[in-house]
């Protein structure tokens, strides 16, 4: 199927490595709950569980790369920006649940002032600098306290309050599910294949802001992510140096 492109369009890339049922369940959220066009770049670090199989069931607004050798989750990001074309792009782990209008949000966000050059959600883990327990307690205490754990009750509530709303943060947002225009990546560069001494997210955010570029916190976005299963995931895909391409290895693309 020909990508979807347009001038509102977006570019969602997802490297995997297994996991089928959190890729399968993002999808899901995905398809549901997306409101802006996309079109969605699974990059399949060589998978030996039912994610080979994904094509049987998604064919709309979808490309699958195979790779036949595990290349990193940096490596896999770079693919995805370099297969699609459209304005705004979208890198994001497999596992994370998107709640509605989350695409939407943080574009929203990311269009209000030409020099944000990249803008994450708020989320569920208690360890990470979005937490929005961790933003309530440091940066905006106006963020109510949640009587819910539900993802879409907790995003209906921020969304009431904080509607096409955002922040500037002063350290680097996680690289989980964040939202960046092309041109950003245009004038930046590609994400670095291999990283020593700091992860993918913090090396591309101290790039960004030696651009010039600020770093934005979308307050009416919220996404649940499984740090613990996610740290490890991301852990196994990214190699501390970048394997280089062999001849003839050439990946498979299911369009």
């Amino acid at each position: 199927m020909r990508a979807h492109t347009s001038d509102t369009a977006a570019d969602v890339i997802i490297p995997v490595c297994n996991q089928y049922s959190f890729t399968r369940n993002l999808l899901e959220g995905i398809y549901r709950y997306t409101d802006r066009p996309f079109h969605i770049y699974i990059i399949d670090n060589a998978s030996s569980d039912e994610t080979a199989d994904l094509h049987k069931i998604y064919t709309r607004d979808i490309t699958i790369v195979r790779n036949r050798e595990n290349r990193g989750w940096s490596a896999g990001i770079n693919q995805g920006i370099q297969l699609g074309h459209n304005p705004y792009l979208i890198f994001m782990n497999n596992d994370v649940e998107v709640s509605q209008g989350w695409l939407g949000n943080m574009i929203s966000f990311l269009d209000t002032h030409p020099r944000i050059g990249v803008v994450g959600p708020l989320n569920s883990g208690p360890g990470n600098r979005q937490c929005v327990d961790r933003v309530r307690e440091s940066i905006v205490p106006q963020i109510p306290r949640f009587l819910t754990d539900d993802l879409h009750e907790r995003n209906r509530i921020l969304k009431y309050h904080f509607q096409k709303a955002g922040i500037l943060i002063e350290g680097e947002l996680g690289f989980f599910c964040v939202a960046l225009k092309r041109r950003t990546i245009d004038a930046v560069g590609l994400l670095d294949e291999g990283v020593v001494g700091s992860s993918d997210d913090e090396d591309y955010c101290r790039r960004l802001r030696k651009a010039g570029y600020v770093l934005g916190l979308s307050l009416d976005t919220y996404v649940l992510h499984h740090t613990n299963s996610s740290s490890k995931a991301k852990e196994g895909k990214r190699p501390r140096r970048a394997s280089r391409k062999r001849e003839g290895d050439q990946p498979d693309i299911i369009v």
